[in-house]
């Protein structure tokens, strides 16, 4: 399932992506994946600032696992979007 993410910052699309693809069910699952406390989302969200170059390390992997999982084409286009995005925040 594709979904309208313009505007989002990298870490919301990337939420909302994955929420609505069925590979999370919530921020707490996500904020684990990103290997830091189940609040983490919404305290990155009250506060307007972005994860931690750590918490994008660590979601990476699960991202390419993702990738991997899907045979929906447009979605890999995506995932694969969100993947380089997130290896250039890295670099």
């Amino acid at each position: 399932m594709m979904i309208k993410t313009e505007g989002m910052t990298l870490h919301e699309a990337i939420f909302e992506t994955l929420r609505a693809n069925y590979y999370l069910n919530d921020g707490a699952d996500y904020s684990r994946k990103m290997g830091r406390s189940r609040t983490y989302l919404s305290t990155l969200r009250y506060s307007g600032h972005s994860p931690s170059i750590e918490a994008y390390a660590n979601l990476l992997p699960f991202l390419k696992e993702c990738l991997l999982e899907t045979e929906d084409a447009d979605l890999k286009g995506c995932l694969t979007h969100y993947i380089q995005q997130v290896e250039e925040v890295l670099s």
